[in-house]
């Protein structure tokens, strides 16, 4: 499918089109996609021939690895089949490929900025993709039962801050946070939740006397592959596919 197809189909299925920021997600994809030996979309484009290269986020290309230099291409694709990490390739936009989608990005940076005897705050960072996505988050809180609220993101910060009441004092509390998003099913017309991997934190509460103890746990971006006919998870955490 075309560039602008694909885009489509990621849109209408996941998120988008995949956006690689740095060169560690780079090298992830790339090694996630060795297998296939083909051409795929990614959510990388230009608006002119003389323009620099953008993502669908906003953000700017900030490392080179590109195949070859290609002065009319406008949409950019990863080459699995070459056999140097150089994977890059311009190409032009209506050109027929496969394509890698970018789901829902897990919970970045959680933490408990403040815990009393009977409430704790959390905040987490919200990377610059997900600002962009309509989303909500499930926070499940467990000690001797488990409870889930659901938070969602509404105001376009960088950062998300929620309060968790009615807790026991001096009670150690295992706290799970999980993105998602809420597409609609284009056959069944019913709508699909898209979640992320969850982002984990352990908290004791308060005693009232005693300092509060707090260790966090950061959960990682991952990548899944997919095709028009099937989904292939290939790292822990639906957040891209290959269509």
């Amino acid at each position: 499918m075309s560039w602008s197809k694909a885009r489509e189909f990621c849109q209408r299925h996941y998120v988008d089109l995949a956006v690689l920021n740095t060169e560690e997600q780079y090298f992830t994809l790339l090694n996630a996609t060795l297998a296939s030996k083909g051409s795929f979309w990614l959510g990388l484009r230009r608006q002119s021939i003389l323009g620099g290269w953008t993502w669908v986020n906003g953000e700017e290309l900030r490392y080179e690895h590109w195949y070859r230099w290609n002065i009319q291409g406008r949409c950019a694709s990863m080459e699995s089949m070459l056999a140097k990490d150089e994977k890059l390739l311009a190409r032009y936009c209506d050109e027929r490929h496969m394509s890698v989608c970018q789901g829902s990005g897990s919970p970045q940076s959680l933490a408990a900025d403040s815990v009393g005897t009977d409430q704790l705050n959390l905040s987490w960072s919200v990377s610059a993709f997900m600002q962009m996505t309509p989303h909500s988050y499930n926070v499940t809180t467990c000690a001797s039962s488990c409870a889930t609220l659901l938070y969602s993101y509404t105001n376009g910060s960088a950062f998300m801050n929620v309060s968790i009441g009615n807790l026991t004092s001096a009670t150690e509390y295992s706290i799970r946070i999980a993105a998602f998003v809420v597409r609609r099913d284009s056959v069944t017309g019913g709508r699909t939740t898209l979640q992320s991997n969850p982002t984990d934190l352990q908290v004791k509460t308060d005693d009232g006397y005693d300092d509060d103890d707090v260790e966090s746990v950061h959960d990682v971006s991952s990548v899944e592959l997919s095709t028009e006919d099937a989904t292939i998870d290939l790292i822990p955490e639906k957040t891209r596919g290959i269509s």
